[in-house]
């Protein structure tokens, strides 16, 4: 008797808590599990090491591919580091203009919101965003080694090295990247690129053992 007291007392006491604290209590169930799934999504989160853009590119290898290779070379834990390489944006070689407006939107997305490395293009296009300052000077970047192996292949402006020709790099030529005979391909580091280091060294991945 003395037991079904207690729990029909207890049922009681929780009944009048439910009813005077219930929005409170659900408040708090809802900050918890709020707090539990971003602990969770942060913990689970990989680290991007880099970010490439390939427009216009038409490669014969995935982005998969590309992103393994890299990470391979950087010696990363692809269980908890990433490599991000887009290959499917169109500037020049599509009859979409819509398709066209939609890469270059995630292109200046991609540079505002500082998440983009770097980037390749035709020649044409590239030395065009040049004008608003889009590239790095790789001589701030590069190491003078890497600089000097691939001296009769920067392309330069106003005295800055503001690209390198994607001819002169086997990893390009590897994937099939701007081999098409259209305009040569350049590949650029970004001005603000989160990346810098890892930046440098893809140029020297790219150039593998040449």
């Amino acid at each position: 008797m003395k037991d079904n007291h207690l729990s029909s007392k207890l049922k009681n006491n929780l009944f009048y808590l439910w009813e005077d604290f219930k929005w409170p209590l659900i408040a708090a169930a809802v900050v918890l599990f709020v707090a539990v799934y971003s602990l969770a999504a942060a913990f689970g989160k990989k680290e991007t090491v880099i970010s490439v853009m390939l427009i216009d590119c038409h490669a014969d290898a995935s982005p998969e591919k590309m992103e393994s290779d890299f990470l391979t070379f950087l010696d990363c834990d692809p269980g908890k580091q990433q490599a991000e390489f887009t290959t499917s944006l169109l500037f020049s070689d599509t009859d979409s203009g819509s398709y066209t407006m939609t890469s270059l939107s995630r292109f200046l997305a991609d540079i505002g919101s500082e998440k983009l490395d770097i980037c390749g293009m035709r020649e044409e296009d590239f030395i065009k965003y040049d004008n608003s300052e889009t590239w790095m000077d790789l001589s701030h970047l590069l190491s003078a080694d890497t600089l000097s192996a691939l001296e009769a292949s920067l392309l330069r402006k106003d005295g800055r090295v503001i690209g390198i020709y994607a001819d002169a790099l086997p990893a390009m030529a590897e994937y099939g990247c701007y081999g098409d005979g259209s305009d040569r391909g350049v590949l650029g580091v970004i001005y603000n690129a989160p990346h810098r280091s890892a930046a440098a060294g893809y140029f020297d991945f790219a150039l593998g053992d040449a």
